[in-house]
């Protein structure tokens, strides 16, 4: 039986398929769309002896079945990560370290975010058909006389022998796989073939192209595309750069542990806002959810820290405004030295300078363009006034400082503090039966 392993607990509710009977995926194509015996041979080459499997929630119903038949070709027992811990297109080798894992297979879509991991791990994309035919057709009819650099994304790697063939008659045409380095096309016309919009704005935003077209086979009248940016995106971190220099109070929020520099992203922005005279909170929940971080209601922005494929950014459900490290960066560094914007902080974070060598003006002024008032830099901070009786809140465990914007304040304005002790004001009484039944009808309700 494969064992499961899960950062929370595992999700039944997800699909987890734990006896023999089929997935989503017919028995027969199993081999093929998981690459077991690639699988197989990448964990006998290595020795590895615990091995985790990574899938994301769609592909879950499979997820026993492929561990079975690794188990009866390896002759040992392989691992199911139930939930990650953060995103499921990163490597979640915080998961695997519950048991000491010394490999992990990730199945599926993945974001291609430098990874922070010191762990082993094989990515298995997944597999979709595409019309070569089709492919050929437009090719010749778009691109025949001034042939352009082709992007192959990960659900389509399969068939880059079929792709090749195809293309082989221009002579000019440069195929690349997503996975590859991409640099050596900044500034020319590129064509991407895949189904997601998100990675063809990282791309471009990373490697700056001339020109993006998009063909994504997954469509019903597949067509090639001309990519334009949508211009709301840079109008967007105008918006959110004027949050963040309003703002006295924010949430830096943990999104990944998967992330190469994650902790260097974190460690920049904390000193940013410090020069600033702002005050921070690090926020850690898990996975962010709108109902996790209303808990925090003294926060004026949060800052998140996670892969370039979080569509966490463009939502607007949560209560406060969510930000890039990016609009941290040009709010409160003052010489960003026309950094390019990126979802992906890796991508400007080598072109910034030393926070030791920015220089803060004290006397900095200027005017916000959200509520028309005037701002100072406010690079010192402010010197709490003198203490008395009405200024200080008592607690056994130490002292709580009123006369302040940040969150000691919100603290103390709150009817509800959250769980005490309140020793010697609550009653002793012995344990009784509780309630029996279901919640919507316990035995003792009265219907």
């Amino acid at each position: 039986m494969p064992q499961f392993s899960s950062s929370e607990a595992v999700s039944l509710e997800k699909g987890v398929n734990l006896s023999h009977e089929p997935g989503i995926t017919p028995a027969e194509l199993l081999e093929d769309v998981y690459e077991i015996k690639k699988c197989a041979d990448w964990i006998r080459l290595n020795g590895f002896q615990k091995v985790c499997l990574q899938f994301p929630d769609h592909m879950l119903a499979d997820s026993s079945e492929v561990a079975f038949r690794l188990q009866d070709v390896l002759g040992q027992t392989v691992y199911i990560l139930g939930d990650t811990a953060y995103e499921s297109c990163c490597v979640d080798y915080i998961a695997a370290a519950h048991i000491n894992a010394d490999a992990i297979i990730h199945f599926g879509p993945t974001c291609f975010s430098k990874s922070s991991a010191s762990i082993s791990y094989l990515n298995i994309y997944e597999k979709f058909e595409i019309d070569v035919e089709e492919l050929k057709f437009l090719y010749h009819e778009h691109f025949s006389q001034n042939p352009v650099s082709v992007v192959v994304d990960s659900e389509y790697i399969h068939k880059l022998d079929f792709i090749e063939n195809v293309l082989k008659l221009y002579h000019k045409v440069e195929i690349f796989t997503i996975q590859q380095d991409l640099s050596s096309l900044e500034g020319q016309i590129v064509l991407f073939i895949g189904n997601s919009d998100r990675k063809v704005v990282n791309l471009y935003l990373t490697f700056r192209f001339k020109d993006v077209f998009f063909y994504n086979p997954k469509q019903i009248s597949a067509k090639f595309s001309k990519f334009e940016l949508d211009a709301r995106i840079f109008k967007k971190r105008h918006f959110l750069v004027e949050k963040i220099k309003d703002s006295k109070t924010i949430g830096i929020v943990i999104g990944t542990l998967g992330v190469k520099n994650y902790i260097d992203i974190i460690e920049r922005i904390k000193k940013l806002i410090e020069a600033r005279g702002k005050k921070y909170y690090l926020i850690s929940v898990g996975k962010p959810t709108v109902a996790k971080l209303a808990n925090f209601p003294e926060m004026d922005v949060y800052v998140m820290i996670t892969c370039a494929m979080n569509e966490i950014y463009e939502s607007r459900e949560f209560y406060r405004p969510i930000v890039t490290p990016f609009d941290i960066e040009l709010a409160l560094n003052p010489s960003t030295n026309g950094i390019q914007f990126s979802y992906d902080y890796n991508a400007y974070l080598k072109d910034v300078d030393d926070i030791g060598s920015i220089k803060m003006d004290e006397n900095e002024t200027d005017v916000s363009l959200l509520t028309g008032k005037v701002r100072t830099a406010n690079i010192v901070q402010e010197e709490l006034p003198a203490m008395s009786g009405d200024e200080l809140a008592l607690k056994t465990d130490g002292i709580i400082a009123l006369r302040s914007n940040f969150g000691a304040a919100f603290l103390a304005e709150k009817t509800w503090k959250g769980l005490e002790q309140n020793l010697g004001e609550t009653e002793v009484k012995l344990a009784e039966p509780g309630r029996k039944g279901l919640a919507q009808s316990y035995e003792n309700e009265k219907h």
